[in-house]
């Protein structure tokens, strides 16, 4: 199969630093090949489809670079078996690169948080929307992240850990093929245990129950209508696993005091009118709205000094950029400058194409002006960078405390508006960081920055083609708001879109009361949560996460989280990267089975 002439970094120059003899030379450097695109594009649409699902459940996403890393090798290993070639390392990264960036394309939409939050609000908007909005964003993601790559990547070295993770194991895995046997076993096999159990729990004929409630009353109140129970949820063990066991702590002593306290407190005091889940979530959803911001704040307010910092060099690199962009070019060979040129006006074309692609879809669709568009595009670009540098420097890429500033600097414009701004805010940021890794993973292997652009962008594209449909499908047989499907960041948006344009007459009795109160807590929990002390305190972003999301489901994350930790020390070579393969498994099992039986729902099979 013939391949694209790049520069080849391969399998060879690898295995020759470590084993003796002549350093053999291919004939043929192999990377953007064919098989190797649409090997990701496979994994990355199962990946996609996934993801809004997970997405919309629980919040978290499998980001999919080190899944997409290890089952691409497998793939291609079981063909080698059968006198197939097997791929190369660049091969392998050009796959796992077009399917993580497929990958977020759910959260790159707002599939997840903005667009249910507007459909919670009585917005409907149609298929084309959805997918043209998403599909700028991506794109502008792209281009930030290309021009990030060079200062951020190349002169500062920043670390960027996830990326150098998905590089080290492709190093090993074509070093050392049999060390990826293991996980890779244990991804499939848990990925099918989890879609049987899936199927044995929401099929037509259904023998495995949804949850498994307490047997008592509080206050009256069945623990089925407060969700004190346990979930049969393959999904929500996989969480656990990887929000770690701190965050699974906090998420369920939180839901416990939220759900068995406070909720029979309000149906006693007749601050709520049924003890329904969606009743209770309508009052709870205040305390958790302010508990969140104030986790979002607290930090930001202790650690001004240095966010300013962060800030203050992301608007350097944006100066120097456009400042230095023709004295570097000038003092490039001839050649190299006019290369350099044309990928910069090709780059330039890109973005303002997306621009004006999400400005007509933001006035047809979306009842959101041009100039409001604008305005927002250009806050994105500055906040991507934050976010490129934030996920370079520590490896978190705050896409969500993002999304929140640009829904308050826009709060003038009522809720939608709010909506929409921090959706653009937050939907560059999530590309950006999502390239920014994968930009890094392929620096470490030696792969060809074109190779990785186009293979962004191909993800970019598939990924829009799969998401939305999957999305439409999904909320078509899950109805949001309920206990089935909490949508825990689309309540969220919702609520933060309502409080910041002058929403709060509208809040429930003490409301307003909760929602301040719950501010403190998060100011206080963040704040105080430095050094020693860190670790025994509760995360106030899981707290005001627990407040809307059904026990349930927390007490199926918190065994997951208990599951792991005493399976690391029972086996210390489970951390290894088998906690990662075992989660995977089961986010996949789970997330891909119930797509499949919402399809069959909304077909009416």
């Amino acid at each position: 199969m013939a391949a694209l002439p790049f520069r080849f970094t391969g399998d060879e120059a690898l295995l020759s630093e470590v084993l003796p003899g002549p350093r053999p030379v291919p004939a043929v450097p192999r990377e953007l090949t064919l098989r190797a695109v649409a090997t990701g594009c496979l994994i990355g649409a199962l990946l996609a489809a996934g993801n809004v699902y997970t997405g919309l459940k629980t919040g978290v996403i499998d980001s999919g670079a080190l899944t997409a890393t290890l089952v691409s090798f497998a793939i291609f290993t079981g063909a080698g078996r059968f006198g197939g070639r097997v791929l190369s390392r660049l091969e392998n990264n050009v796959a796992q690169t077009v399917a993580a960036s497929a990958a977020v394309m759910g959260f790159v939409h707002g599939l997840m948080g903005p667009i249910p939050a507007l459909q919670l609000m009585g917005g409907r908007q149609p298929a084309w929307a959805l997918w043209s909005w998403g599909l700028a964003l991506g794109l502008m993601g792209i281009v930030v992240g290309t021009w990030s790559r060079q200062r951020l990547i190349v002169e500062e070295a920043l670390p960027f850990p996830s990326g150098s993770a998905t590089a080290e194991l492709l190093k090993t895995l074509h070093v050392d093929r049999a060390a990826a046997s293991r996980p890779i076993r244990l991804l499939f096999a848990t990925a099918v245990a989890a879609a049987l159990v899936t199927w044995g729990r929401d099929g037509a004929s259904a023998f495995i129950p949804q949850a498994i409630y307490l047997p008592v009353a509080i206050a009256g109140i069945q623990a089925s209508a407060l969700t004190l129970g346990i979930a049969a949820s393959p999904l929500m063990v996989a969480t656990g696993i990887f929000v770690g066991l701190r965050g699974a702590a906090s998420m369920f002593g939180a839901g416990v005091v939220a759900w068995a306290v406070i909720a029979p407190i309000l149906v006693r005091a007749h601050l709520v009118k049924d003890p329904s889940y969606g009743a209770l979530v309508g009052w709870l959803v205040w305390p958790a709205f302010g508990t969140m911001l104030g986790g979002s704040v607290g930090p930001l307010v202790a650690g001004a000094r240095r966010h300013g910092r962060v800030l203050a060099r992301a608007l350097g690199d944006v100066r120097a950029d456009v400042r230095d962009l023709l004295p570097r070019l000038r003092r490039r060979p001839a050649r190299n400058w006019q290369a350099g040129r044309r990928n910069m006006a090709l780059g330039a074309m890109v973005l303002l194409a997306a621009i004006a692609l999400l400005a007509w879809t933001g006035h047809r669709a979306f009842d959101f002006s041009v100039p409001s568009t604008l305005a927002a595009v250009a806050l994105s670009i500055v906040l991507a960078g934050v976010c490129a540098r934030a996920a370079g420097e520590t490896d978190i890429a705050p896409v969500g405390n993002l999304g929140t500033l640009g829904q308050i600097a826009f709060a003038g414009g009522g809720p939608g508006t709010s909506i929409l701004a921090g959706s653009v805010v937050s939907g560059n940021a999530s590309e950006t960081a999502q390239a920014m890794w994968s930009f890094k993973a392929g620096h470490n292997v030696g792969a060809s920055v074109r190779a990785q652009v186009i293979a962004q962008f191909v993800g970019v594209v598939l990924g829009s083609v799969v998401v939305v449909p999957t999305y439409l499908f999904v909320v078509r047989a899950n109805p949001l708001g309920t206990e089935r499907m909490p949508a825990v960041a689309a309540v969220s948006w919702r609520a933060t879109a309502e409080a910041v344009s002058g929403g709060f007459a509208r809040l429930p009795p003490w409301g307003v009361q909760a929602a301040i109160a719950g501010f403190i807590l998060g100011v206080v929990l963040s704040s105080a949560g430095k050094g020693r002390i860190a670790r025994f305190l509760p995360s106030p972003v899981a707290v005001g996460i627990a407040l809307i999301t059904p026990v349930t489901m927390s007490a199926t994350i918190l065994i997951g989280a208990v599951g792991m930790a005493l399976a690391r020390h029972r086996w210390p070579r489970i951390a290894n990267g088998d906690d990662h393969a075992l989660a995977a498994g089961a986010l996949a099992g789970e997330s891909l089975m119930g797509v499949l039986l919402a399809v069959l729902t909304s077909a009416g099979l």
